[in-house]
């Protein structure tokens, strides 16, 4: 398992390091035209766990590819995937970490015309902690702001529901929106 969640994570950053050499800048703004795009980008993220998370994980971030295409006007269906890195939280004398790689889809919801200005964003997926063979179901609920092609938005996850208030994640990061395909 640790060997595909290796490869998916390599083949995602070969896809966004060759998209980004070939792209071509979205406009101002998200007029009408471009309602019909898949848009392509990347979230880096800063993450702090809470609660019963926080006892065994430091804080961290990560970096993940984003897609995002418009529905209808105010909403659109999203998806990423990444890595997110913890530090390590020491625990007596052992040193502790639970790195992730989250693959999620979601929907993002835009208060104001033309995919601009604040969003909601809700998510579901897929978490893999690389701890053993550790894949779990998990989701979370955003808000942000939409400025061009670049975002700023605060999350609340839950990596594993199976287990909600042990394994709670707030994140906080800014993304980069740079090819409309």
């Amino acid at each position: 398992m640790k060997k595909l969640t290796m490869i998916v994570a390599a083949f995602v950053l070969c896809i966004s390091i060759s998209a980004r050499a070939d792209s071509s800048r979205r406009s101002t703004s998200m007029s009408s035209t471009h309602g019909e795009k898949f848009l392509l980008g990347v979230d880096g993220a800063f993450g702090l766990p809470i609660g019963n998370y926080s006892d065994v994980n430091g804080v961290g971030g990560g970096v993940l590819l984003t897609g995002e295409y418009p529905i209808i006007e105010a909403l659109s269906a999203t998806a990423r995937v990444g890595f997110n890195f913890q530090f390590n939280k020491t625990i007596g004398t052992v040193d502790n970490h639970v790195h992730s790689i989250p693959v999620l889809l979601g929907a993002k919801y835009y208060v104001m015309p033309d995919h601009q200005g604040v969003f909601g964003a809700m998510e579901l997926g897929m978490f893999d902690l690389m701890q053993g063979d550790s894949v779990k179901f998990g989701g979370g609920i955003g808000a942000g702001w939409q400025m061009k092609q670049w975002n700023a938005r605060l999350n609340l996850h839950a990596q594993d529901f199976g287990h909600f208030g042990d394994a709670l994640m707030i994140s906080a990061g800014v993304g980069y929106q740079f090819i409309g395909l």
